[in-house]
């Protein structure tokens, strides 16, 4: 090969490498700031929680309904909130739900005694999850109690 076809050979080849290199990493910096959007925003929306609950106890079973007791805590009180619970069978599987709404004002801590509506009995409560953002369907102006 003579001198100067290795010279436009190299040459060529260089120019090619550069450009696949610099969309490369125009690509690796794209996904990387991307990602970190992502990552950034997950973690802000799970550790604003505004409403919390814990389950206190349950009582009154019977073959189509469970009495529990639910403590929920706010953080603003001016906005409504709730909370969805579950009725649990032996199995630990899920034979009732329901949402439970605290409204707006009130105490910053809340317990409601709810009554979950079951399809076999139930021998356990649990909770799903609270928030303040509402679904259409749910009615925010009236605390949910049985």
């Amino acid at each position: 090969m003579s001198p100067q076809n290795k010279a436009s050979y190299g040459a060529s080849d260089q120019n090619t490498r550069g450009v696949s290199g610099k969309f490369l990493v125009i690509g690796i910096v794209g996904v990387l700031i991307a990602a970190g959007v992502f990552i950034w925003s997950q973690w802000r929306n799970s550790s604003d929680a505004d409403v919390t609950a814990s389950v206190a106890g349950f009582s009154d079973n019977e073959d189509d309904s469970i009495m529990m007791n639910l403590d929920v805590t706010r953080d603003d009180t001016s906005k409504p909130a709730y909370c969805i619970v579950t009725a649990m069978n032996f199995d630990k599987a899920e034979v009732g739900r329901r949402e439970a709404v605290v409204a707006a004002g009130g105490n910053e801590n809340t317990r409601l005694q709810i009554k979950v509506p079951t399809r076999e009995q139930a021998v356990a409560t649990d909770l799903y999850g609270c928030s303040s953002v509402f679904p259409s369907y749910l009615d925010d102006s009236t605390t949910t109690e049985d």
